[in-house]
């Protein structure tokens, strides 16, 4: 060979090194990366056996190699047979493995044949599978249970996709829209929900475009009504919401309807046996005096209404000769017609027993004397029949102008009455208008001197404080509390009570002195005789409307009480549903603020208004104070009894408990018991006394009671 050959060899020998080198550089990373990987790498020789296992091969099967080289697969793998191995390569299989502690786990395997000088071998790569099975039966356990639930639940529940068609409907909306779920599949929304009103039919179609266009939620304001072919129809709440993909995509909508017919209904009929008498049909006096206040309020210039005020003549002879079901007889008859010479826009109401009134709005005084004359003639006219007997009655009229001089419904109920005693008095049958007389002046010089009076008796601390127990119905419960009550003393010393100066400091606005004085004087109470209050679950004490609109006496009751160290646990203050009403916001304002400190507010008189139920869910009061009205009627009076059981059903429905006021006898509390009433007030169970005697006064336990 010449040397130039020789020469051009030497670099062929250089080459092959570094081949060998690189190759042994590839071969050691394939091995790291085998030994490395998460997977479990085994190796089977031509006979199936074990010849090698890389280390995650260790960790996930718990083996040492000298414990499974030379052995068969199957102790690793019980289930892949040499038959099954054959067909199998190239594919995954799941199987069970087992680790060397004898437990056993689902596994992905993999098979691949492997061709070399030295043989064929089947490498297979397992991969534990438990993660994935747990989160699979999980993940179904969830949608199962989100199925039953779904199919559970009383609201109706339907799903579209991004075109407003539905594709799913649980068992309730199939029941709520009459329909078969197939019925419902495919069709647009707006299709099934046929709501009656246009407004409500656009609405609906707005929210869901809205829902899927920009994904916000709507609700379905005003309780649509849905009807059906059969003329039935239902009313519902109902929200919209958007549907999402897991990347946020909006991929349809979500509706959930509640049917709330009979709680609509309900309302409706709660909320006129609240504002109508029962026997007549006509309007009752609380609705009656809410539409006088209206009026009162809303006169502006020259503008006139007039009142009437009609009181039946002769009527008690009917009562006594027939029995008071001729009397409801003969008031139904007349009353049908009173309504026949009135305008439409007038009000007539039953006052109670014989005693009538109606509101005439834009009114003069001499059209309200002629219509005055035209229902009196009317009842003069009238005759009843009953068993074979007739029987004629009459009408005696006050009739009052609703002028700048009547500033309130007592102003006016007062005036018409006594334009009435005066037709009575002249021999009834008789249209008397009211005339402003020197005792009218003379009355209000009195509430003026009476004003004076209460503003000395607040400088000179002539007030003292009265209690009266609020005890729990409930048989061997203990949970009782007191109400703090007020009294005036004269200059001798002598109490005056409540009725004599708060309807003054009311219309004078000086309620907001006393209800400082009182809080004041509680406060003082608690630092002198701590122990006089141990006893008590709750003090009760009541605020004004004065009060809870002002903002100040606010920052006064939170100063009082945590200056005098006042457990607010303990406390309850008590607010006319008139006064939270009048001024609703500052009257959550005030709850809110004083509830997140602790105490506890009722809703005094609840049930005097027909916005009561209304009203109620802005309110975050904890107890019910049922209009004393109510309760102490209810043994002789069903509507009451009904009124009572209704407020305490709505009270527990909303967590709230309830207290009754004008509890007079046991038989009422026997009722208050079966109407599930939480507490009673009254003189029933006991009278109110000075508020140094609660420390001699034993609780009586109603199991005690007999």
């Amino acid at each position: 060979m010449l040397p130039e050959d020789r020469s051009r060899q030497a670099p062929d020998a250089a080459d092959h090194q570094a081949l060998a080198r690189a190759q042994l550089r590839r071969e050691a990373q394939a091995l790291a990366v085998l030994e490395n990987i998460h997977d479990a790498i085994i190796t089977l020789d031509a006979d199936h056996a074990i010849i090698d296992l890389n280390r995650a091969a260790h960790r996930m099967l718990g083996y040492e190699d000298a414990e499974v080289l030379g052995q068969p697969v199957q102790r690793l793998l019980p289930d892949l047979t040499p038959d099954a191995c054959a067909p199998a390569a190239g594919e995954e299989l799941e199987m069970t493995a087992r680790r060397r502690s004898g437990d056993t786990f689902d596994a992905a395997v993999g098979l691949s044949r492997v061709h070399s000088d030295q043989g064929t071998f089947t490498v297979l790569i397992l991969r534990d599978l438990t993660e994935r099975k747990n989160a699979q039966e999980s993940l179904h356990r969830e949608k199962e249970f989100a199925q039953i639930t779904l199919q559970s639940i009383q609201e109706a529940v339907i799903t579209t996709d991004a075109r407003g068609r539905v594709n799913s409907a649980n068992r309730a909306a199939c029941t709520l829209l009459r329909r078969d779920t197939g019925e419902l599949m495919e069709r647009p929304l707006g299709d099934l929900l046929r709501f009656s009103g246009l407004e409500h039919r656009r609405a609906m179609r707005h929210a869901l475009r809205a829902t899927l266009a920009d994904g916000t939620s709507h609700e379905l304001s005003g309780q649509p009504e849905i009807r059906f072919d059969n003329g039935d129809s239902i009313y519902v709440n109902g929200r919209i919401a958007p549907l999402r993909a897991a990347d946020g995509t909006i991929i349809g909508s979500v509706v959930v309807l509640q049917d709330v017919t009979a709680e609509k209904r309900m309302r409706e009929i709660l909320s006129w046996q609240a504002t109508h008498d029962d026997l007549t049909s006509l309007i009752n006096r609380r609705e009656f005096e809410r539409r006088l206040q209206q009026l009162i309020e809303q006169r502006v210039g020259d503008t006139r209404h007039v009142l009437l005020y009609l009181d039946l003549d002769q009527f008690k002879l009917i009562n006594d000769n027939c029995g008071h079901d001729a009397g409801d007889h003969m008031l139904r008859q007349l009353t049908s017609r009173l309504g026949t010479r009135l305008r439409n826009t007038d009000t007539l109401a039953r006052l109670g027993g014989d005693e009538f009134a109606a509101l005439l709005p834009h009114c003069s005084v001499e059209n309200g004397r002629r219509i005055a004359e035209d229902l009196r003639e009317l009842v003069r006219n009238f005759r009843f029949e009953w068993n074979g007997r007739t029987f004629g009655v009459g009408v005696s009229i006050g009739l009052v102008c609703l002028d700048e001089q009547i500033l309130s419904i007592t102003d006016a109920l007062t005036a018409a009455d006594s334009a009435c005693y005066i037709a009575k008095e002249n021999g009834r049958d008789q249209v008397v208008i009211y005339r402003p007389s020197g005792d009218e002046e003379q009355r209000r010089r009195e509430e003026m001197s009476q004003t004076a009076l209460i503003r000395e008796a607040l400088e000179q601390d002539r007030f003292c404080l009265w209690a009266q127990p609020i005890m729990p119905i409930e048989p061997g419960a203990d949970d009782w509390g007191i109400e703090i009550l007020v009294r005036m003393l004269d200059e001798n010393g002598g109490t005056i009570a409540p009725g004599a100066f708060i309807p003054g400091a009311e219309r004078y606005n000086l309620m907001s002195h006393i209800d400082r004085w009182v809080l004041r004087a509680l406060c003082r109470h608690w630092q002198a005789q701590p122990r006089l209050f141990e006893r008590l679950d709750k003090i009760a004490v009541n605020l004004s409307g004065q009060s809870v609109a002002n903002d100040e006496f606010l920052d006064f009751v939170i100063a009082q009480v945590e200056d005098n160290g006042l457990p607010w646990g303990r406390l309850c203050f008590e607010i006319t549903e008139t006064a939270a009403v009048s001024s609703i916001e500052k009257a959550r304002h005030f709850i809110e603020t004083l509830r997140e400190r602790g105490a506890r507010f009722a809703l005094d008189d609840f049930g005097s208004g027909l916005s009561s139920f209304a009203y109620l869910k802005q309110l975050p009061v904890d107890y019910l104070k049922i209009d004393g009205a109510f309760v102490k009627d209810m043994e002789h009076d069903r509507i009451d009894a009904a009124m009572v059981r209704s407020i305490a059903e709505i009270g527990r429905a909303m967590q709230l408990r309830s207290i009754a006021e004008f509890v007079e006898n046991e038989r009422v509390v026997a009722l208050l018991r079966e109407a599930r009433v939480d507490y009673a007030q009254g003189y029933g169970i006991c009278r109110p006394m000075p508020l140094e005697a609660l420390a001699g006064f034993r609780p009586l336990r109603r199991a005690e009671a007999g």
